[in-house]
């Protein structure tokens, strides 16, 4: 075991102090007068530990402690403060700055002996193999050279420090996971050279990505990123992966082998942020890299954003299926009723009842259930615009709100979601497959007697219903 240790302290008496009480011990002691003798002592004579003070001339014991702690050359090497500083502030930053151990100069010397042997032998256990070029490099430094790793380091911390603030700053105002995603992208694409980054997390039964697209990549570079994503979130087939995009698409087609793929530490879920580099040796898929040196906070950011979004879901959707709740629905139907009154266009309702649901539960189960309920319903909403709206209105019922659409259009849009789910072929645990049929009533303000209302439409649309079930199933009403 490497038993040298490296004391820097600008005071005569305190340095013959530790000496004596170290050489004692049976430790080999180094001496340095200030942080930059210091730094060259530790970086050229790679000490098993170092003992510093933190008030020193020249340079003092925080540069000191930041320069070792993020030279590759001295980053093993364990730092112990010991200074005549005793307050909490003192103790927290040397702690925080990277010291491994900190002491106040009332210490005993069995203290402190057991506090240098603990650090030689933790040393002893992680020390790196010396590289010769390194080491030929550091024995040649010079106080000069020493400065300008400091300042170097320095402003390395600083350059993380300035996009760790831009990142907690604009992604905790961020209004949902993909906004948070979206900002903290464009952040990290202003310090580092990449063709594209993106974000995605797994959840229990979904999973969400987000695409920020440097160059104008296309459809199949996409395509491919969307597989290598679901690959490093180990998901499993058949789990829906929604992935959003920002930049300009266009038809430049790459390869991805060279993406960096880190994980993102998530809170009961697991997440990955992938890029990939213009310069296939600028970053290296570490934690250690520029980029991964940031992955904590960006999760933290995104994991804000996420559990936000969710808590904001908790009380709009209903939790199988991911569509709008009874009471949303019902609420949006009644915004969208006095819009159309006010500006006197059409509006209409589809009302839709899967078709002996009950037999697949005892059947299949309730699970097999649960699972034709979550993909008809992702039919039903592929099936529908964007402005539509779409809500679980009960057990097996789902209600859609079809603004800017006339009875007639309404017939229509409800035979499109008739045909999607009767082509949709629905994979149940244990390999069994079924297809789902569905009964459908559409209403129209415009046939409403007197004042329209949601409980009016809804209730035209539900005798519509029962009416289709009448006639056999599988179809639309009127």
């Amino acid at each position: 075991m490497n038993r040298r240790v490296l004391v820097v302290d600008d005071s005569e008496v305190t340095r013959a102090i530790l000496f004596r009480t170290l050489r004692g011990a049976g430790f080999e002691v180094l001496e340095a007068r200030d942080g930059a003798e210091g730094a060259m002592a530790a970086l050229r004579e790679q000490p098993a530990v170092v003992v510093t003070d933190l008030e020193m001339p020249t340079m003092d014991g925080f540069p000191l402690l930041r320069l070792l702690k993020a030279d590759p050359a001295s980053t093993h090497i364990p730092v112990l403060i010991l200074t005549s500083h005793g307050e909490a502030a003192s103790r927290y930053w040397s702690l925080r700055t990277g010291a491994d151990a900190y002491l106040t100069k009332d210490y005993q010397p069995a203290q402190l002996i057991a506090t240098v042997t603990r650090l030689a032998e933790k040393a002893a256990a992680t020390r790196p193999a010396a590289h010769p070029a390194t080491a030929a490099e550091l024995q040649a430094l010079g106080p000069i050279q020493v400065l300008a790793r400091v300042a170097r380091h320095l402003d390395a911390s600083l350059l993380q420090a300035t996009v760790v603030n831009t990142l907690l700053e604009l992604g905790m105002a961020a209004s949902d996971f993909h906004d948070a995603a979206h900002l903290a992208l464009e952040t990290l694409g202003q310090v580092v050279d990449a063709q594209l980054f993106a974000v995605a997390v797994a959840e229990t039964h979904s999973a969400m990505a987000y695409v920020l697209l440097q160059d104008p990549l296309g459809p199949a570079t996409i395509e491919a990123l969307k597989d290598r994503l679901a690959q490093a979130l180990g998901l499993v087939p058949g789990t829906p992966l929604e992935v959003r995009s920002g930049g300009d698409l266009g038809d430049l087609s790459v390869s991805l082998e060279r993406m960096v793929c880190l994980p993102l530490p998530l809170r009961e879920a697991t997440g990955v942020l992938a890029f990939l580099p213009r310069d296939p040796h600028e970053l290296g898929a570490t934690a250690g890299s520029p980029v991964g040196a940031l992955t904590g906070h960006l999760a933290l950011v995104l994991d804000n954003a996420r559990l936000s979004q969710r808590l904001h879901e908790l009380s709009t959707l209903d939790g199988l299926t991911r569509q709008l709740n009874h009471r949303v629905i019902y609420d949006r139907l009644t915004e969208e009723l006095e819009r159309a009154r006010r500006y006197r266009f059409p509006l209409s309702v589809v009302l839709c009842d899967f078709d002996h649901f009950k037999e697949i539960n005892d059947t299949y189960g309730h699970l097999a259930g649960d699972a034709v309920l979550r993909e008809g319903a992702a039919v039903l909403r592929r099936c529908l615009r964007a402005t539509d709206l779409l809500g679980r209105y009960g057990g097996e019922e789902f209600l859609a709100v079809l603004p800017q659409v006339d009875l007639d259009a309404a017939r229509v849009a409800a035979e499109r979601l008739r045909l999607g789910l009767e082509n949709h072929l629905v994979r149940l645990p244990g390999n069994a497959e079924v297809r789902i049929t569905a009964s459908f009533g559409a209403a129209s303000r415009d046939e409403l007697s007197g004042p329209p209302s949601s409980d009016l439409l809804v209730s035209l649309a539900d005798r519509r219903l029962y009416e289709a079930k009448a006639a056999g199933r599988n179809c639309v009403r009127p």
